[in-house]
């Protein structure tokens, strides 16, 4: 048996506790009944919340309990963590971390003495910890900044083994995830490429090397090339200093297409400048400092000096139109609702014109949910908004005169209305205008003169009011008008009279003095109205009685020429009580795959019914229903038994894929919040399938509230139901929020589908809609198709869905029944 001499006991002056206090590292020694024996003054600094128990004798535990009542804090936390200590303490060796109250780290180890004692040696760690940390987070960055870019990269160290790539440049070089990992030898990707004839034709072995002396010139290399599956990438380069080099890719396929179709070598300068690299941008969240890289300052036309670190420089060139739009987009995802984020908006150039920017950006996060950090790219897009943008202006304008068609006129008589129920003060007034004789002029003189006559009459119009109305024509020789702050019709009969004498003045039409008046009627917003369509057609009605008087006249319209219609009032009395009376009825509108021409669902649609006045068109009872909140109502009247009748005919039916159902949802009903509530119950009343259930929302309830709409569609998205923007193309108009909103169908409204055959500016812009949808990975229908000519012009341009009278109007529920029996196809 051997023994071991007795340790001094702490803080004795001996050689031993002289050499144990000299130690950076502090030392706790036990004996083989676990009591100290030895210890130096380096744990007392450690340690110091305990310091005072340091003594020969005092057991192990004591000042593990002690340690832990000052660190766990409840009872139970002691406890637990006690237990836990003390069972690393009987393993041989054991380590860890602990944090003090103070915020630093320590790290401990425990291990076992030959004598059946332990030594317990710690030492602080705060400072290599938060170098670890710091470490990781600027990872973090660098990898959220590369898979940011546009471009593919990769970077290779001086042996030429792999180091550093993104996700972008294994895409564009179409190379297999095995060559995606650190230490990859650079020979074996491009003997691989070679292999697969990536490099043209000849010996594998000698385009390889020919590729790698490419790669290892130290001057560097820029050239093109076209990949095996007919990719055109431009690659460049660059050496590093201490070996190795860098290489980015960039996909410019598109660009050399239109090199060689345009064969003009200035075009291609300008296309290779336009694809230029991304600028890149790092917000430190915290600090409130931005990076913003020289490219970055480029695209904006700004020297390197001219622009700072705030993130004001990039907020205060933003289009004040955008800046809430851009900071709901941002704040959603530094909130974590989505996994990043993108934005198109426009950001001013030095030279003070705007240019449209696609922003991408994804935020670095130090907890749940926490963002510290974001960073990302900026790409230049005025081009193509500038081709969406005409497009949609083509749409909404008169092609010969430029004014607003019908549709955009509309759309500002609604918003005048808007303002009256906000504002009841202000009133405004409709003119309804026709040219007398205009047949003659064009029958007399031929269509250009005709043309010459209406672009005239547009101008003296336009000339004739004051800014802020609208002038817009409807059609052949008729023009609508909107005046803002009319006070009453007898001022609107005076401005008429204005517009009277400009018009009778002669027009010059090639080598003849025309002479022409116009038949006006007047529709004035005291009349309380509810939808812009109702107004308009008083004024015309007005002007049909201003052309039986003589023509060359105005005539303000007087309820009596309505005949004997019913009132508002009336419809909103009977429209209460339509529900409890049984005359709302659901009719369907098939949905029609053009892939494959069957039925894949059906549009529910709400129906009137009144015992005394017969059918009630629903553009005279909804919008009253809107107004009124009725609408939350029978909204969830419609949902309910929609969701039941379409369980019903899938059971009974059974067709090889489930009908799917479309619910229109209000701009009323989106604001309400139990809305997700009423659709689960609907969903859990009749069994039907969330993702046979599709709820279409109008642009303008979307972006009523861009933040609020984001997490009502997530929220509706996590239940597997199926979003549709409805009338797509005749609200907001911007694109930028197909990025932002969850969504999963585009429905092309049908005044572009209508005109398709004869207006090639809305063809463009349902081809435009298809496109995009395509690339956004979205499904679009096209509602109100009428003619097999509309029906082959959308497969032509790959419109996936279609409804209209062309298939069926909507039916009633016994006419549907006998519609799938007959599984027709079109």
């Amino acid at each position: 048996m051997t023994t071991t001499a007795p340790l001094p006991a702490g803080g004795d002056d001996t050689p031993f506790q002289s050499a144990l206090d000299a130690l950076d590292n502090g030392y706790l020694i036990f004996d083989a009944n676990d009591r100290l024996v030895a210890f130096n003054d380096a744990i007392r600094g450690l340690l110091p919340q305990i310091a005072d128990l340091f003594r020969v004798g005092v057991s192990f535990e004591a000042l593990a309990r002690a340690d832990a009542e000052h660190t766990a804090g409840s009872p139970y936390a002691v406890d637990g963590w006690l237990t836990t200590r003390l069972a690393w303490h009987r393993q041989p060796r054991s380590s860890f971390d602990k944090q003090l109250p103070d915020g630093r780290w320590l790290r401990g180890s425990d291990h076992a003495t030959s004598d059946g004692g332990r030594i317990l040696v710690y030492r602080d760690v705060t400072d290599e910890r938060r170098h670890a940390e710091e470490a990781e987070r600027y990872t973090t960055l660098l990898r959220g900044t590369l898979e940011n870019i546009s471009q593919g990269l990769v970077a290779f160290d001086e042996h030429l083994r792999l180091m550093m790539w993104n996700a972008r440049c294994f895409e564009l070089l179409d190379l297999p995830d095995t060559f995606a990992q650190a230490g990859t030898p650079l020979v074996d990707i491009v003997r691989y490429q070679a292999n697969r004839g990536e490099f043209g034709e000849g010996e594998p072995a000698v385009l390889t090397t020919q590729v790698m002396s490419m790669f290892t010139d130290p001057q560097g290399a820029t050239y093109e090339r076209e990949t095996h599956k007919g990719v055109m990438l431009s690659v460049k380069v660059r050496p590093l200093g201490k070996g190795g080099f860098v290489a980015t890719f960039s996909d410019v396929t598109e660009r050399k297409n239109a090199e060689q179709a345009l064969r003009d070598s200035e075009q291609r300068y300008a296309l290779a400048a336009t694809g230029s690299n991304d600028g890149l941008w790092d917000w430190d969240l915290v600090n409130n400092r931005i990076y913003l890289s020289e490219r970055w300052k480029e695209m904006l036309g700004c020297a390197e000096d001219e622009i700072g670190d705030g993130a004001e420089e990039w907020f205060s060139r933003i289009h004040p139109e955008d800046v809430q739009r851009v900071t709901a987009q941002l704040d959603t995802h530094l909130s974590d609702v989505t996994s990043h984020f993108e934005s198109e908006h426009r950001v001013r150039h030095r030279d003070e014109s705007y240019r449209w920017m696609l922003v991408r950006g994804l935020a670095v996060r130090d907890g749940p949910g926490g963002a510290n950090r974001i960073a990302g790219s900026m790409t230049d897009i005025t081009d193509r908004k500038r081709a969406e943008e005409q497009s949609i202006h083509d749409a909404l304008h008169d092609s010969l005169t430029g004014l607003p068609n019908r549709t955009l006129f509309l759309e500002r008589v609604r918003q005048a209305l808007s303002r009256v129920r906000r504002t009841p003060s202000a009133r405004f007034a409709v003119i309804y205008l026709d040219l007398d004789r205009f047949k003659v002029v064009n029958e007399s003189l031929g269509h250009a003169h005709g043309d010459d006559l209406i672009i005239a009459a547009a101008r003296r119009l336009e000339q004739s009011l004051k800014f802020g109305d609208t002038v817009a024509r409807l059609g052949g020789d008729e023009f609508a008008i909107l005046l803002e702050d009319v006070a009453d019709k007898e001022e609107a009969t005076s401005i008429a009279d204005i517009l009277q004498k400009a018009l009778s003045a002669p027009f010059t039409l090639g080598t003849k003095e025309i002479f022409t008046t116009a038949s006006m009627g007047i529709a004035h917003s005291g009349e309380e109205y509810l939808r812009p369509e109702d107004i308009l057609r008083d004024s015309e009605l007005a002007m049909y009685r201003a052309k039986e008087l003589g023509k060359a006249r105005s005539v303000a319209f007087d309820p009596a020429m309505r005949g004997t219609a019913a009132t508002p009032l009336d419809v909103e009395t009977d429209l209460r009580r339509a529900l409890d009376r049984g005359e709302m009825a659901l009719h369907f509108q098939p949905i029609i795959s053009l892939a494959d021409g069957r039925i894949r669902g059906f549009e529910a649609l709400m129906r009137w019914t009144h015992p005394e006045r017969g059918d009630v068109p629903p553009a005279d009872f909804i919008p009253l229903a809107e107004e009124t909140g009725m609408i939350v109502e029978l909204g969830e009247w419609v949902l309910r038994n929609a969701c039941a009748q379409m369980v019903a005919w899938n059971q009974q039916h059974a067709p090889s894929a489930p009908l799917e159902v479309s619910v229109n949802i209000s701009g009323r009903q989106f604001t309400q919040i139990d809305l997700v509530r009423m659709v689960t119950n609907s969903l859990d009343s009749s069994g039907l399938s969330p993702n046979l259930l599709k709820l279409e929302i109008t642009e303008s309830a979307l972006m009523e509230n861009a933040q609020r709409s984001v997490q009502m569609l997530q929220q509706l998205k996590e239940l597997d139901i199926k979003i549709c923007v409805d009338d797509f193309g005749t609200g907001y108009s911007s694109l930028s929020y197909l990025h932002t909103f969850p969504i999963d169908t585009l429905k092309i409204d049908k005044s572009f589908v209508r005109d398709m055959g004869r207006n090639r500016h809305n063809l463009e812009i349902v081809r435009t809609i298809a496109l995009l949808a395509q690339n956004l990975r979205l499904d679009v229908i096209a509602e109100g198709v009428e003619t097999p000519e509309q029906l082959a012009q959308l497969r032509a341009i790959g419109c996936g869905y279609a409804q209209g009278y062309l298939f069926s109007r909507a039916l009633t529920i016994e006419a549907v029944d006998h519609l799938l029996a007959e599984n027709r196809s079109w």
